[in-house]
């Protein structure tokens, strides 16, 4: 094989590590971390096409590649680095800070991980090194066959990283990749490129080969012994942090012989507030149970934009805690200690080494947006259909048929599903209910048809259940949330103790968002949308939507605990569509400039060729498009009458071409001197064809100089060739 400097070589590299990057996918929440591989891999393929098209110096080339990919690079970072707390730091700080944010995030976070800015950008900057290794191997060292080293080394990071084997298609994404590389930058010495079996025999060659180890792969996979995946989580160190059940920390609290303080916060709220910690999303049939946790670190201020009124709220932990209690949803915060937030609950999470202790003695400050609809909203509202997460629907098995009689049966009446939210409730905090802690202290689903059908006797976690469980079969996504009641007042403080911890469910509605219900009789004070003394109207009324709250600042969050500088998010303008909608529009923007060369030459080739015009001028505007046909592909033309540079031009064509351009001369020679003149009716077909077969019989990067970079529309001392 020798090598081939083709103008392929780039985006093929491109497409290589774009397709090798899909075996990531596991790794990560959603595919949102992949927005921005194609403008990265993209600027590299453009920037080296035009390198080779314009016979720069290939470690010019290469600068250029690296230079491009960094400026981006720096323009996606800054715009979504946090803003340091020193502003006389110097200029690369925050994308320093916004580095140590995505190796948080790797570190506390368990697969999949969230897709946060840092991690993101990250990955963003791997691609890029990948990219340049790559060009390096392939372009200035013509060895395309290592090409393979980078791109298994994303292969391997999947592939060692994940508790589960990677399925086959993302064997087969690096090794299509890796073929097209060794397809287009590769060729056979001694064979001439013009003969048309030659290309398609080299790509049913690698096409196969390709094939075959797909097919084989799976199958020595099964046969050779690896071992257990990922033996280093079983010594601990770094491993992902496991969160405790909240559900046992209610039970011990709530049973206590003696409460005890365990913290103790201000308001600015004319009425108090529910603490809320955590939120389960998941029901199976032992109970409602925590999900895995999308932890992130930065745009907590954007990342919940339903409607509420603002609450500011100064809080003192008396008690250790592995969550930061606050009124939902969180929009900002100011704590000590190493800080991350779910993005599907808004729960804040402590991340540091002594997590479990951080919140002991912890003073803080948060700001919330407090649902508050009004009954009258509750009554129209419609259930959600995309809320975060996926299992706030899903009732698992288990469930005694008679409670789907009976939640049909209390929300009979109801015509809306806000109306079946507060039939429910209003049931549950009937006097057919009593709380009672002697019920047991689980929720599973054989607990809750005998709380519903039989006893109709718990605590909170048994009404909150209760209520979700029967929110679900009428199809309104639900959830648990776990927290605190907002306790009794001690002057200017509200004072919680462990009696008042609590849980409760959330619903989820459209143009609402999670809106908390108190289906639990022994607490009072719910809000005046829960309140079972007021009945539902019989018709709902259209309301307009609360406005949200004003925007406020984002939270204050350490990367590491006390001895690193504090961090202040920027609070981003822009949710992750806009972020995506400026992805595809960049590569729009690329696409475009990739094609206005070829739509120009185009325009201009059909108006030399245009029907209609007189013989002379047809037989003109035909022999200047053969001329720029030429200049296109870099042959050299002659200035000749059209017969004599025939002579000149064929030395450089297969017979068969040349014998067209031989037909395309003479007409216009006759044209322009014959006495008759020449019939040049055939005249652009006849050059359609030659530019076609003469196109056909180069070698790839002369095709794509011709097509992407005509030289025939560039100045004469820039023209290639």
């Amino acid at each position: 094989m020798r090598f081939n400097h083709s103008a392929l070589n780039s985006p093929a590299i491109a497409i290589a590590v774009w397709l090798t990057a899909w075996t990531l996918r596991p790794m990560f929440a959603d595919t949102s971390y992949a927005t921005w591989i194609p403008a990265v891999v993209g600027v590299a393929a453009v920037l080296g096409t035009l390198g080779v098209l314009l016979n720069l110096p290939r470690i010019v080339t290469l600068v250029g590649q690296s230079l491009g990919m960094a400026l981006l690079l720096l323009w996606l970072g800054l715009r979504q680095a946090p803003t340091p707390a020193d502003p006389d730091s110097p200029w690369y700080q925050p994308l320093y800070l916004l580095g140590q944010l995505g190796t948080s995030v790797v570190r506390n976070s368990g697969t999949p991980l969230p897709t946060d800015a840092g991690l993101v950008w990250l990955l963003l900057c791997i691609l890029a090194l990948v990219v340049v290794a790559i060009e390096v191997l392939v372009n200035l060292l013509e060895q395309p066959a290592w090409a393979l080293a980078p791109l298994g080394v994303l292969y391997g990071v999947s592939a060692l990283t994940l508790p589960t084997d990677l399925e086959w298609p993302a064997f087969a994404a690096i090794a299509l990749g890796y073929s097209l590389i060794l397809v287009v930058s590769t060729h056979l010495p001694g064979v001439n490129r013009s003969q048309r079996w030659f290309e398609p025999s080299r790509l049913a060659i690698a096409l196969v080969m390709l094939l075959v180890a797909v097919v084989v792969t799976p199958v020595l996979t099964n046969l050779v012994p690896l071992g257990e995946k990922q033996p280093w989580l079983q010594t601990g160190g770094n491993a992902p942090i496991e969160l405790s059940d909240p559900k046992i920390t209610l039970n011990e609290n709530l049973r206590r012989p003696a409460e005890q303080e365990v913290l103790r916060y201000s308001t600015d709220s004319e009425t108090p507030v529910y603490l809320r910690t955590v939120a389960l999303t998941r029901l199976s049939t032992t109970g409602a149970q925590l999900t895995a946790m999308q932890l992130s670190t930065t745009g907590l201020s954007s990342a919940y934009t339903a409607p509420g009124r603002r609450v500011d709220t100064t809080v003192r932990m008396l008690m250790p805690s592995e969550y930061l209690p606050a009124p939902f949803a969180v929009d900002r915060f100011s704590a000590d200690g190493s800080w991350a937030f779910e993005r599907n609950t808004m729960s804040i999470v402590a991340t540091g080494n002594n997590r479990t202790e951080q919140t002991a003695g912890l003073e803080y400050e948060v700001s919330s947006t407090v649902p508050e609809p009004s009954r009258e909203e509750i009554e129209a509202a419609t259930a959600g259909t995309n809320p975060p997460g996926d299992e706030a629907l899903i009732v698992p098995e288990g469930l005694d048929a008679d409670v789907v009689t009976l939640t049909e049966t209390v929300t009979a009446d109801a015509t809306t599903d806000g109306q079946k939210a507060l039939a429910i409730q209003s049931f549950l905090r009937s006097e057919e209910f009593a709380y009672s802690l002697s019920a047991p202290d689980t929720a599973g689903m054989d607990d809750i048809s005998d709380f519903l059908l039989v006893d109709r006797s718990g605590y909170c976690i048994h009404f909150a259940a209760g209520m979700i469980t029967m929110a679900r079969l009428q199809g309104i996504p639900a959830r648990m949330a776990i927290g605190f009641t907002p306790g009794t007042r001690d002057g200017d403080e509200w004072v919680v103790t462990t009696h008042n911890m609590h849980s409760w469910p959330e619903l989820y509605f459209e143009d609402l968002g999670w809106v908390p219900f108190e289906p639990t009789k022994s607490v009072a004070g719910p809000p005046g949308y829960t309140d079972p003394d007021i009945e539902p109207t019989s018709a709902p009324t259209a309301s307009g939507s609360v406005s949200p709250a004003a925007p406020s600042a984002p939270p204050t969050i350490p990367v590491e605990p006390t001895d690193e500088p504090t961090v202040s998010p920027t609070p981003s303008t822009e949710s992750s569509d806009n972020a995506n909608l400026a992805g595809w529009l960049l590569l729009l923007g690329v696409a475009v400039l990739l094609a206005l060369p070829i739509a120009s030459r185009t325009v201009l080739r059909q108006w030399r060729l245009r029907s209609g015009q007189e013989p002379a001028a047809m037989a003109e505007g035909a022999w200047r498009e053969v001329q720029a046909l030429f200049m296109d592909i870099g042959l050299p033309w002659s200035g000749s009458s059209p017969e004599l540079a025939v002579e000149e031009l064929t030395k450089h064509l297969e017979p068969a071409t040349a014998s067209q351009l031989a037909v395309v001369a003479g007409t216009v020679q006759r044209a322009r001197y014959a006495r008759d003149g020449a019939d040049t009716a055939d005249l652009a077909s006849l050059v359609k064809d030659f530019r076609r077969d003469l196109l056909r019989n180069q070698p790839g990067d002369k095709q794509a100089q011709a097509l992407l970079l005509p030289s025939s529309l560039l100045p004469s001392r820039m023209r290639v060739g």
